[in-house]
């Protein structure tokens, strides 16, 4: 059996007593700290991306479409651009309530539902759970490997921290020198991954 581990190590929730502001644009600090400096639909860490500056502003219900919830909080989701850009104003239908139908269209990453269709892998590659997780899946990129190797470098750097403490108590431990010179190894890897993209 695979293990899965769910997209969200904490799920998003946006705050329901945030005062209105004039433009939408003005919201991305309170999205930035209700999604926990992460994007909504794929969990990558906005400093991927630039930090807040670079990170978007998804209209989970598209402003096009529905322009009367285009400064609505609850239909708001910071995302990082590449996912924005996949999603862009695609919508199943007419109606800004119903997000999906059959398995076309998204889950609001805020649902507990959202969790039921989009997971990774113990790699860290993000996977389709159902049909409408592939729909999901296919339209917001989320097979890139830069998802992954985001995903890999935070893990591994949480790693790193855990080692570095445990060996500050116990200096002498050889074994515990060795494990952290190769997570340090692997670590320096994937950040060259990173940048050579």
């Amino acid at each position: 059996m695979n293990l899965l581990i769910p997209i969200h190590a904490t799920q998003p929730v946006r705050r329901t007593d945030i005062s209105i502001k004039s433009k939408y644009t003005a919201y991305k600090v309170d999205l930035r700290t209700d999604f926990l400096k992460k994007c909504g639909y794929c969990g990558t860490a906005d400093y991927y991306s630039g930090g807040q500056r670079g990170f978007h502003i998804d209209h989970f219900a598209p402003k096009i479409k529905f322009a009367h919830l285009i400064n609505e909080y609850k239909n708001l989701v910071y995302c990082c651009p590449i996912c924005n850009l996949g999603k862009s104003d695609d919508w199943p239908g007419d109606d800004p309530k119903t997000s999906f139908l059959n398995d076309i269209g998204y889950v609001d990453p805020c649902l507990p539902l959202y969790l039921d269709h989009i997971a990774r892998d113990k790699s860290g590659q993000i996977v389709a759970l159902t049909n409408l997780g592939k729909y999901i899946h296919t339209k917001l990129k989320l097979n890139l490997k830069r998802r992954q190797i985001c995903w890999l470098l935070d893990k591994m750097e949480s790693q790193l921290q855990i080692l570095d403490k445990i060996i500050a108590e116990d200096e002498e431990n050889l074994e515990l020198l060795k494990a952290f010179r190769l997570v340090t190894k692997q670590y320096l890897e994937h950040i060259g991954i990173l940048k050579s993209e």
